[in-house]
């Protein structure tokens, strides 16, 4: 109770200009994978309740479809020709030369935290500059009984990662903050990624939903570009060799969300209870979407539309109407200099994309028409 009056006197006296700023990142999230999003097959309300109250971004896409690029992109505001990180075994230290969300949010005097994968690589799994408070790991992860680096130290872990890391989440909200200090925290789960087995509690829940191949699963490999039909013909991850295997885990990765919604609801009840959901500049959003079978593939890297289109919800009453539907051609390296002009701050000339905040205030406002 006391940490719920200090939370609530510090959203009393803070400063409108420097709300707090929660960044809930998923991993391998298809842009279908909501029931605002029209999934068929789950109800994801916690989620949905952030886009009716906020914006929908019906065109968001990556630039760079793979795990490592699409953190490094999101993280810098830039391109991977820019920050350099191609693929997803980078060299150590490659974004060190560049500034980071958290970076500039630390240095205005925000109380940072990343709570979550990283994957960006980082031997031991340790802090990262611009982080105050630090819970990761390294490499990859596991759902179940994964071990965390809690601010240099390693401290094991039970059950289902993306719970625990949520209690870790709602530790840092609820630590008393100093009226001044906003916070921005990522809570990065890593839901829904490979491998695909879901918290208990949702896994065999779509048991009885019947899935099938989409329709271009069965397109003739000589149909596809070349490098699509190597893919198509060999055995591995890219490739379907196994119609019902498919289908289990196409069931598995809808559940996996289940646990990401379950999660958001209780940050939301968190916020809600400290009196500072409205002066949370909220957004939700992955590193690349993924692909399920369309023309015969599965995974992500790839330049097709499942994998490269993500969600993109963003809510801030301040400055978003409630319900707002957006079909601009946006990319995650907007996010950062998004925050950044939500908070006040200077938008580096280095930053290679642009504000939303032009086109959330007039949606008839010029805007990018292609991307490459």
């Amino acid at each position: 109770l006391v940490l719920v009056v200090l939370g609530a006197c510090a959203s009393e006296n803070r400063s409108p200009a420097r709300p707090n700023v929660l960044l809930i990142f998923t991993d391998d999230q298809r842009y279908d994978s909501l029931s605002i999003t029209g999934n068929p097959h789950i109800q994801t309300p916690a989620l949905d309740r952030i886009a009716a109250e906020g914006a929908l971004f019906r065109r968001a896409y990556v630039s760079t479809s793979r795990c490592c690029p699409g953190r490094a992109a999101l993280l810098t505001g830039k391109h991977a020709t820019a920050h350099g990180v191609w693929n997803n075994h980078p060299e150590p230290g490659t974004l060190a030369a560049h500034t980071s969300m958290a970076d500039h949010l630390d240095g205005a005097g925000y109380r940072t935290a990343w709570i979550g994968k990283w994957h960006l690589p980082n031997p031991g799994g340790g802090p990262v500059r611009g982080f105050d408070r630090w819970v990761s790991y390294e490499g990859p992860g596991s759902h179940f009984d994964q071990a965390f680096n809690v601010d240099g130290e390693l401290v094991e872990s039970e059950g289902f990662q993306a719970d625990r890391l949520t209690d870790h989440a709602l530790e840092f909200l609820g630590e008393a903050r100093d009226p001044d200090e906003p916070f921005f925290l990522t809570l990065a789960f890593k839901n829904p990624h490979v491998p695909m087995t879901p918290a208990p509690r949702h896994a065999g829940t779509l048991a009885h939903v019947p899935v099938a191949l989409p329709a271009s699963a069965f397109d003739p490999p000589s149909s596809l570009p070349a490098f699509y039909r190597v893919l198509r013909s060999a055995t591995g991850r890219h490739a379907i060799d196994d119609e019902e295997a498919y289908a289990r885990d196409l069931r598995a990765y809808w559940e996996l969300m289940l646990s990401v919604d379950d999660n958001v609801q209780r940050v939301l009840d968190a916020l809600t209870a400290s009196g500072e959901l409205d002066d949370t500049l909220i957004l939700v959003t992955t590193d690349n979407g993924q692909l399920l079978g369309e023309h015969g593939l599965q995974q992500k890297g790839l330049s097709y539309e499942p994998s490269i289109q993500v969600p993109l919800l963003i809510r801030f009453p301040e400055r978003i109407p409630a319900g707002r539907i957006m079909d601009q051609l946006v990319l995650t390296e907007d996010l950062l200099p998004t925050v950044l002009e939500v908070c006040g701050l200077e938008v580096p000339e280095d930053i290679q994309c642009r504000s939303l905040v032009p086109i959330l205030e007039d949606p008839s406002a010029p805007w990018r028409t292609r991307f490459l």
